[in-house]
């Protein structure tokens, strides 16, 4: 087997592969033996801030199952006004998949929002000038 020697290695790196040694019982030279062999494999060997990382989302993770879900959908009724506008989707909806697939015509949201914003400005408008004239 072939040795290798590492020179110019700060004091810091060392002192770490110690504790690092010491928390795997092994000798220094088997862990950097073993942290290269695990490198060279292309297993990669997270530094202490990215295993800290890795922790720490694992702790923040939660799974939250399909009852729970449930539960809060039956704790928390749409308000009627967001049933309007599931309805209003709903019906956007039902309304595109009846046109055949051929004859789809895009409308892009941001012009569809702007053109439903002046049909109802152009409402708010009639309902007050008519208001004005009874």
């Amino acid at each position: 087997m072939a040795a290798i020697t590492i020179r110019n290695l700060p004091d810091d790196v060392v002192e770490a592969l110690k504790q690092r040694a010491k928390r795997n019982s092994r000798s220094m030279e088997a862990e950097v033996r073993e942290a290269l062999t695990r490198l060279t494999m292309g297993e990669e060997i997270p530094s202490g801030l990215e295993a800290a990382a890795t922790t720490q989302s694992r702790a923040l993770r939660r799974t939250v199952s399909g009852q729970e879900i449930n539960a809060w959908i039956r704790a928390n009724p749409p308000t009627p006004q967001e049933r309007r506008v599931m309805d209003d989707w709903r019906k956007d909806l039902d309304d595109w998949r009846s046109i055949p697939p051929d004859q789809h015509e895009f409308e892009d949201p941001w012009e569809k929002a702007a053109r439903l914003r002046k049909e109802w400005l152009a409402r708010q408008d009639a309902s007050a000038t008519s208001g004005d004239t009874e």
